[in-house]
């Protein structure tokens, strides 16, 4: 049976080493270029790199050392932090493998039996991928939807605090993949306060947080103190993808270790990638405003699809995505690859994330107005389709 969530475990894999399903699905899907793309899980936003660099461009290919400011200074500032906080990592996927490294660095001489981490589930595959490459043991606990609809997904204590006591090592990523709800208030404290009486060490994939920046109850997990470890990048929330820009956040000791495991394997950042995110971070509030007009101009209209066929949409207050649970019990797999490719749409299923969530499907109004009512009404020429189809293949 084809399967494409994530993997917590190295059962029936050859050598150790799992394929990452979901990119071994999404990536010749992208290259099929659909005319209506609605997967994305980032903002999509068209730099002026002329604009942005300025009479620098033509340096752009020489060294960095000493010829522009420190981006470490530009995100402490930002971050409240010092720039000996701060570490520059090739986007997120680094920073994510740099902070686990580092973390077992820390425990290895006082470990005396197996490296265990506990990743939070649904997630992104990479990352309890990450897990099973570098430690010993990996455990599976997990974030569930709200039972009436609405609101941010949670944990169940007993389980969490069950994992907690078992693992050195959390990985959590507090703006949830897929759904797009942060963490809530409770839950987060709770699992801080945890981790300090257990001595385990936090992970927190945070690439999607500055979508609620400003928020009252905005807080970075570095913020958190000791053991604590925020990853961030231009990828997600401000469309920077393409130069791998992304940092870590830690005490001071943590990040030296960091540094270290970095210049093991990467030795310097690449120049171009330094200049442009840079200047990238001295702008990030034209990012911020497209956000909220694509909000302001998208979501009504997504609204009216998914209550047209009955679709409960547990919308978050901020970001570019959110997920919502098909009729019927319709497999979400079955209605990308055969309902919406019929319409030349793409989207992204909810078991790329999680095996509970093969009736859910993640959808982004991250592109312009115009594009995303093109691909909005592709989307819901594909329900109709799916809902009048009488062969429906079902989640189970």
């Amino acid at each position: 049976m084809t399967r494409f969530w994530p993997r917590f475990s190295r059962s029936g894999v050859e050598n150790s080493v799992a394929p990452i399903d979901y990119l071994e699905w999404y990536i010749p899907r992208l290259q099929e270029a659909r005319k209506h793309n609605l997967s994305f899980s980032g903002m999509q936003y068209d730099w002026n790199f002329n604009e942005l660099l300025g009479d620098s461009i033509g340096e752009i290919g020489k060294t960095h050392l000493g010829q522009v400011e420190d981006p470490r200074i530009i995100i402490a500032r930002r971050e409240n932090v010092e720039p000996e906080n701060v570490l520059i990592t090739h986007g997120a996927t680094q920073g994510i493998n740099i902070s686990l490294l580092t973390a077992i660095a820390m425990i290895r001489d006082t470990v005396e039996d197996k490296i265990t981490v506990a990743v939070e589930s649904p997630t992104y595959a990479p990352i309890p991928q990450s897990a099973l490459l570098l430690a010993d043991e990996v455990i599976k606990i997990d974030k569930l939807p709200p039972s009436d609809g609405r609101g941010e997904w949670r944990i169940d204590y007993d389980k969490w605090h069950s994992a907690m006591q078992q693992s050195q090592i959390i990985m959590i990523t507090p703006i949830s993949n897929p759904c797009g709800w942060n963490l809530h208030p409770e839950d987060k404290n709770w699992i801080m306060e945890q981790a300090a009486i257990n001595d385990v060490i936090v992970i927190a994939d945070e690439a999607y947080n500055d979508a609620y920046r400003g928020f009252e109850d905005y807080q970075a997990i570095h913020s958190f103190g000791q053991n604590c470890i925020s990853i961030n990048s231009l990828t997600k929330v401000y469309a920077m993808g393409p130069i791998r820009f992304g940092w870590i956040i830690s005490d001071k000791n943590t990040i030296a270790i960091a540094r270290r495991i970095f210049m093991t394997f990467s030795g310097v950042m690449a120049s171009p990638t330094m200049r442009i995110g840079a200047e990238a971070l001295k702008r990030l509030d034209l990012v911020d405003k497209a956000i909220q007009h694509y909000r302001k101009e998208n979501l009504p209209r997504l609204r009216l699809v998914l209550e047209k066929y009955g679709i409960i949409w547990n919308e978050p207050p901020a970001g570019v995505f959110g997920c919502f649970e098909l009729p019927n019990g319709l497999n979400s797999e079955t209605f990308a690859d055969h309902h919406c490719k019929e319409y030349d749409l793409l989207v992204v299923p909810g078991s790329m994330f999680s095996e509970d969530l093969k009736s859910w499907v993640r959808v982004a109004w991250s592109i312009e107005p115009n594009q995303f009512a093109q691909a909005l009404n592709a989307l819901d020429k594909s329900l109709n389709y799916a809902l009048n189809t009488k062969q429906v293949n079902k989640s189970n």
